[in-house]
């Protein structure tokens, strides 16, 4: 929670609502995630020279990524 308080921005010393914050945030940007841009980025950081194995790499990454932080929302 001490985390999620630094990284929030807040001021105020209360933790009051911090984690829904956090969650409709982390909601949100699932939902609006641009899978295109995801998997250059992914496929950028894996490999700078672009192989056809980085693609594949890339997308299983993310795919292990989202069920593991989506959890039974995958």
């Amino acid at each position: 929670m001490d985390a999620l308080y630094r990284r929030s921005g807040r001021t105020c010393g209360t933790y009051t609502g911090l984690w829904e914050e956090f969650c409709r945030d982390i909601a949100a940007n699932f939902r609006d995630t641009d899978y295109a841009e995801l998997h250059a980025k992914v496929c950028m950081a894996m490999d700078e020279c672009q192989s056809v194995f980085t693609h594949k790499q890339a997308q299983q990454a993310i795919q292990v990524c989202r069920a593991e932080l989506l959890g039974k929302w995958a």
